[in-house]
């Protein structure tokens, strides 16, 4: 039995995964959620759960931790500020969930850094430096532009003295010319 039970798993999951794209199909898919939602199969809605579920006051997204202390931590941090209205957010997380990690800022879920949130950790002087960096590029470009826009004036004046010449000269026609006189 050993030896087909391999096989007969990957059929049974391939079977159940068709059978969820069937149902997904058939009540889902080409709706509108509304329409979704009123058309749900039999036995996949509970009311009593449903009713349930409209009574909590703070919905049950937190992962592993119990509801109740979930909600125990909430009135500790309401009792906090009610106390000391002059205490800072970041103080008041600290005294109700203590002293951060380096690696963890809470409310903010286990993906994000203290790092991410401050910025990069380059000092002043790396800026400054950075800054003088830029300003004497900017600069050098300023300069490269006058030096550029002063070679255009001359060559606009040489152009205007040559046309100014030639005003007087006629050039001769060439054969393959098919410009218009």
């Amino acid at each position: 039995m050993d030896i087909h039970r391999d096989h007969i798993l990957g059929w049974t999951k391939e079977l159940w995964n068709k059978w969820r794209g069937q149902l997904h199909a058939k009540y889902v898919k080409g709706k509108p959620i509304q329409e979704a939602l009123k058309n749900v199969p039999k036995g996949a809605r509970s009311n009593r759960n449903a009713a349930n579920r409209t009574k909590l006051k703070m919905l049950h997204h937190i992962g592993s931790k119990p509801i109740r202390e979930i909600i125990y931590q909430k009135a500790q941090i309401q009792e906090l500020v009610q106390s000391e209205l002059s205490l800072p957010n970041m103080e008041i997380v600290e005294k109700c969930f203590g002293p951060q990690s380096h690696s963890h800022v809470f409310g903010f879920g286990g993906g994000l850094k203290a790092k991410d949130l401050k910025g990069g950790t380059a000092s002043k002087t790396e800026l400054l430096a950075k800054i003088r960096s830029t300003e004497d590029e900017n600069q050098s470009l300023k300069d490269r532009l006058s030096n550029l826009e002063n070679e255009m004036r001359e060559l606009r004046q040489v152009k205007e003295l040559v046309l100014a010449q030639q005003t007087n000269f006629q050039p001769p026609v060439q054969e393959n010319d098919y410009s218009d006189p």
